[in-house]
């Protein structure tokens, strides 16, 4: 009876705690909800994408004409996971911005949630609260959660994953076949999933060669790891119908295509200095008067992280450790160098668990509590400054897709070209959402021969320069073309011109 009040108390206290954690994130919900969103075009093929799924379309037939000499500004088609799930806004609400805010919004509070639970057994509920609090109302992640992205959902489905195999050792076949689902789900919303089932199977392997080099037989060790393997198989199996459902016609137009191996090493020196200050940079917040409070705390925090995830890789490594060393191994050999954080968003409560082991090293369970609320509560001071502009973001349009002049001039291109014009722009995904003319780009480092050469075998019709977006390869190309080329129609910050054959 004693046994069963104890308890009673200890589940009253945890479902407390979890929803003190909820009330402390939703503010999320109403904090940078906008009508408009930034040229980054991502947004758009995404939108794109979505629309095609609710039409019952080929989810890849989009307006965006891949470019193969410019893969790094995306794929033919990004997987099918984040269309799907907006596919049922963009069939009501179209290209209206808010709707997708609120649901990247939900989708961060239940991310923070997880990062909460995961984080807490290192720390204590008060600091893991404060820390995931560190990560979720961090400036740059609420100006995140106002694009139209994959990368949160991404981050909610590792979490879930993470919490799923964090006594790994113990789940059921019905939690290993849950876990499977999970990442299924994680890689067909954003391909650098598959560092999920790839980890389960090196872990099942590690597990293996142990047994074995203790002379375990295999048929006693399967036991323990046919979960892993359960897991990685079903993944790889939604992953592969999932491909062959709504990937069709996406062939040669994947991630792989940017690689370029000879460069290998490059791309590794250029990512460890950009991911390194990434994470060092995540704490600083620039706008608030108080930044300088983040410098030695962020390099604290860069520190203590590669020092636990060294020290992890010292003793037998566990399934958390092979996913983190792995996800950070493609990233580093990936060669595109602009994602800043967003990459390293789902690492965030890892980085902050990696610190907290480095940290029992040096100091008590209470201090450690002690610690880690302070440099929270630092850290989100230096936060305040730039909050209460969150909360009015709605009627503010920065200059992109939603901007006056750019609606009013989409609308006179659409007028003055046909259906079947293939236009050349910086932003071409867009582009074509936006007007309904399909659209390509090139590399902005070309020479006026490599653009020719780039361009001509997709035909381009028509050529657009747009003040906003500086794109000075295309404007030299245009002046040292000039026989073949004449301007259509220009405004005050848009030229068109078409192509003479």
């Amino acid at each position: 009876m004693k046994i069963k009040k104890i308890f009673s108390v200890v589940l009253l206290r945890q479902s407390f705690l979890v929803l003190l954690a909820f009330m402390v994130f939703l503010p999320l919900l109403f904090l940078n909800l906008r009508n408009d969103h930034d040229w980054g075009d991502d947004f758009a093929q995404y939108l794109e994408q979505a629309e095609n799924i609710s039409l019952g379309k080929p989810m890849t037939q989009t307006g965006y004409i891949y470019n193969p000499e410019y893969s790094s500004l995306g794929p033919r088609a990004y997987p099918p996971g984040f269309p799907l799930m907006i596919a049922p806004i963009v069939a009501k609400y179209g290209n209206f911005v808010v709707p997708y805010n609120y649901l990247t919004s939900i989708l961060l509070i239940l991310t923070a949630l997880l990062a909460v639970l995961l984080i807490y057994k290192y720390s204590g509920w008060p600091a893991a609260i404060l820390l995931s609090a560190l990560i979720y109302y961090n400036p740059y992640v609420i100006q995140l959660k106002a694009e139209i992205m994959a990368d949160i959902p991404f981050a909610l489905f590792f979490a879930i994953f993470l919490l799923c195999i964090s006594r790994a050792e113990v789940l059921k076949k019905q939690n290993w076949i849950f876990a499977g689902l999970v990442a299924g789900a994680a890689i067909t919303t954003k391909t650098i999933g598959l560092v999920l089932p790839l980890s389960l199977i090196i872990y099942a392997m590690q597990r293996i060669i142990i047994d074995r080099y203790n002379k375990i037989s295999i048929k006693e060790t399967l036991p323990a790891v046919k979960g892993h393997f359960y897991a990685a198989l079903l993944s790889m199996g939604i992953y592969f119908i999932s491909h062959i459902i709504f990937m069709r016609g996406a062939v040669g137009g994947g991630y792989l295509n940017i690689f370029d191996f000879g460069k290998t090493s490059e791309a590794i020196a250029n990512n460890i200095y950009v991911y390194s200050e990434a994470i060092r940079l995540f704490f600083i917040n620039p706008d608030s008067p108080l930044f300088w409070i983040g410098f030695p705390l962020a390099s604290l925090f860069f520190a203590f992280f590669i020092t636990g995830l060294v020290l992890s890789f010292s003793k037998i490594p566990a399934l958390i450790d092979w996913i983190t060393v792995i996800y950070i191994g493609l990233l580093m050999v990936y060669p595109y160098h602009n994602a800043g954080f967003r990459f390293l968003l789902p690492l965030a409560p890892v980085i902050m668990i990696y610190s907290l082991k480095t940290l029992q090293l040096l100091a008590t369970s209470k201090s450690i509590q002690w610690i880690t609320s302070g440099v929270s509560i630092l850290i989100l001071i230096t936060y305040l400054q730039v909050m209460p502009g969150y909360f009015s973001s709605e009627d503010k349009f920065e200059d992109g897709p939603y901007a006056t002049h750019v609606e009013d001039a989409f609308a006179e291109i659409a007028s003055v070209t046909s259906e079947e014009s293939r236009i050349v722009f910086i932003k071409p995904r867009a582009l074509a959402r936006f007007s309904g003319r399909k659209a390509m780009s090139h590399h902005p480092l070309s020479s006026s021969f490599e653009i020719y050469n780039e361009l001509n075998p997709l035909d381009p019709t028509h050529y657009l320069v747009y003040s906003g977006l500086p794109d000075p390869a295309l404007e030299h190309y245009l002046k040292t073309n000039q026989h073949s080329t004449r301007m259509i129609w220009r405004d005050e910050f848009f030229s068109l011109y078409q192509k003479i054959n």
